[in-house]
């Protein structure tokens, strides 16, 4: 915009004819006191809002015609209300309702309560986890590779059992000796197997002692050694620790 445009910014556009209310009808300008043909010449010409702004806005001593030419000419300015200063209720009242809208996790106790980890009964066919069991095989090969049985215990230390196949070999109760079946669902303290009659069993892990066939080896685990949840092993560093036969 040329200085011709800025110089008279004294005698430019009344502040009347930057008025928010320009697009209102004639007859409420006519009511409201406001002068119609200021107005229109300010709808006219928008551009001449800056260099009016420049000028009411820049204080006393400084030409608001050199202001504008060096701070705002040819310069794009994003206009926006001000941000308006939050008191303590309007903050609590924000941080309620992004709790609100934030997504829960269950607890423990709603998870039993929901049956979250409970298999049902319509699903608790061996046939039904014969394929998990050939994924857990192909796992196991891509883990063994061309490793001796030594090198992989602790590789199989940190694997994910589900869809072993895992036997009870030795245990302090005579009824678990014996059992057999896939790896439904491990837990800290428990496996929950499906045995070949179509069965659930819940075998815990203390006391116990399982074996693993993998290829042509069977591997043993020690629950007491063994008490770890799937994600905790998958970190954890063993140690080698003495055995006590039960």
């Amino acid at each position: 915009m040329d200085s011709s445009n800025n110089g008279g910014n004294s005698n430019g556009l009344e502040k009347s004819s930057l008025s928010l209310y320009a697009q209102l009808p004639e007859t409420l300008h006519k009511s409201a006191g406001i002068d119609t043909d200021a107005t229109s010449v300010a709808l006219k010409d928008p551009q001449g809002f800056i260099p009016q702004f420049v000028g009411d806005a820049v204080v006393e001593g400084f030409e608001a015609d050199k202001v504008y030419s060096a701070k705002v000419k040819h310069k794009v300015f994003q206009l926006d209300n001000p941000a308006k200063e939050q008191t303590a209720a309007t903050k609590e009242q924000s941080k309620k309702r992004k709790r609100a809208n934030k997504s829960k996790a269950l607890t423990a106790k709603e998870k039993r309560t929901l049956h979250v980890y409970d298999i049902p009964l319509e699903s608790r066919k061996y046939e039904l986890f014969l394929p998990l069991n050939t994924l857990w095989k192909g796992y196991m090969s891509e883990i063994f590779g061309s490793t001796t049985p030594t090198a992989f215990t602790q590789k199989l230390l940190k694997a994910d059992l589900h869809g072993a196949i895992i036997t009870v070999t030795r245990s302090k109760c005579p009824t678990y000796i014996g059992a057999t079946g896939i790896v439904a669902q491990e837990t800290e303290n428990v496996f929950k197997i499906i045995t070949p009659s179509n069965s659930l069993r819940v075998i815990p892990k203390v006391n116990n002692v399982f074996s693993i066939p993998i290829r042509n080896s069977v591997f043993t685990l020690h629950g007491n050694q063994f008490r770890y949840r799937a994600s905790q092993r998958s970190t954890k560093k063993f140690k080698s620790r003495p055995t006590i036969d039960l």
